[in-house]
């Protein structure tokens, strides 16, 4: 399985791509990784050489403050571009970038394109829930206005990953303010009666409010991009704020701070469970390829596993299982 990695998209661009690259070359002897970027500069941070490394040159590089609506046009050799290029021609088979999120959807609808059947693309991300387990929680931010036959193409496409990446059917719910059948606006009541229509194919379990999302109620949370959006940026950033509460609790107090000495494996535990860097990055859900966005501010290690899903979606086949699942077989 061969990855097109964009060796300049995160902040520190391009050591995480490089050590990120590297780490799971060492691991897995299945996986081959493109690095696209300035070879010249990758070349001035590459400590070795490696069989299944390979670099494809493009000097132009999307920045975070570029317009989606222009990066076509005004970055078209791109380590974006270049990247996602080998993709379409079966070069490479999963695309991951760390740089602007707008710029990879542009990208990936014109060179891409959309699954059959898809109108338009989600971005997905994995919560964690209080069992133990990952919740899919989609759209992130692709699509702010939507319909509700949207909020329902988003739950076929979501249950179709969370099936490749888990093997097993997933239950499925729209994000709503209650559980009454009649709560909210007029498009999510309609998804709602689309979906209980459609439960033949679908584990649909009705609405989770937002202090369900992380109980394990659903396996598969939908929305529109505008609520996702806020909802992941927050998610982000409880942890780190709870975590500096408590630092500045303990600062000072010989008694507190001897409790969070021997607390300290539980909070590393918990930190672990809710790092977004464990799954690497959000998939783009309904583009005709394999396309992870992982954070602007990924390590070394979130690259490495954002690589490690992108080979598990290859293996498990998530392209015809989305489009399976949205032809309803």
């Amino acid at each position: 399985m061969r990855v097109a990695l964009d060796a300049f998209g995160t902040d520190n661009a391009p050591l995480p791509e490089i050590r990120g690259a590297l780490k799971v070359l060492e691991e897995d002897r299945g996986v081959e990784v493109v690095l696209v970027g300035d070879v010249r500069k990758i070349r001035e941070y590459l400590p070795t050489t490696h069989p299944r490394l390979s670099l494809v040159d493009a000097k132009e590089v999307v920045h975070h403050h570029d317009k989606p609506s222009e990066v076509l046009k005004k970055r078209p050799k791109s380590s974006m571009a270049v990247a996602m290029d080998l993709v379409r021609r079966g070069e490479a088979d999963a695309f991951i970038s760390a740089g602007n999120t707008g710029a990879v959807m542009a990208y990936a609808l014109r060179k891409l394109g959309r699954i059959k059947g898809v109108k338009r693309p989600a971005i997905g991300a994995l919560f964690p829930n209080i069992n133990e387990g990952r919740t899919l929680v989609l759209d992130m931010g692709a699509n702010i206005h939507v319909s509700s036959d949207l909020l329902v193409q988003f739950g076929i496409m979501g249950a179709a990953f969370y099936n490749a990446l888990f093997h097993r059917h997933p239950r499925l719910a729209l994000l709503n303010i209650g559980e009454e059948e009649q709560k909210g606006g007029e498009v999510i009541v309609e998804a709602r009666r689309a979906l209980e229509r459609m439960n033949s194919h679908y584990n649909f379990v009705g609405y989770v409010e937002g202090h369900e999302i992380l109980s394990d109620k659903a396996d598969v949370i939908v929305m529109d991009g505008f609520v996702g959006n806020v909802l992941l940026k927050f998610g982000e950033s409880v942890l780190s704020t709870i975590l500096e509460f408590i630092k500045r609790e303990v600062k000072g107090n010989p008694r507190a701070l001897l409790g969070a000495m021997l607390l300290k494996p539980a909070f590393k535990a918990v930190r672990k469970k809710a790092d977004f860097e464990e799954y690497g990055g959000a998939p783009l859900i309904g583009v005709n390829g394999i396309v992870i966005i992982a954070h602007g501010r990924s390590s070394a290690r979130a690259i490495h596993n954002a690589i490690l899903v992108a080979k598990t979606l290859h293996q498990h086949d998530l392209l015809n299982k989305t489009r399976r699942y949205i032809e309803g077989r």
